[in-house]
């Protein structure tokens, strides 16, 4: 029988010192897709904005005289 190692938990000591650096790379990957996600939807907002104020400019001239 094995000898238990004194740490709290459910998983080996094996298995916490091989994904380590598994862990580490999926954590990168998630924070850059992230970073690139709010790129993303930074840019179709702003992209969204302008064209909002170009189509109101354009489409109700009447209105924006008296604004």
């Amino acid at each position: 029988m094995t000898e238990l190692p004194g740490n709290v938990g459910f998983a080996s000591p094996m298995t916490e010192r091989k994904s380590s650096t598994r862990n580490a790379a999926v954590e990168l990957l998630a924070t850059v897709a992230l970073a690139v996600s709010l790129v993303i939807a930074g840019t179709a907002v702003s992209i969204g904005m302008a064209r909002a104020q170009v189509l109101h400019a354009a489409s109700h001239p009447r209105i924006s005289a008296y604004w």
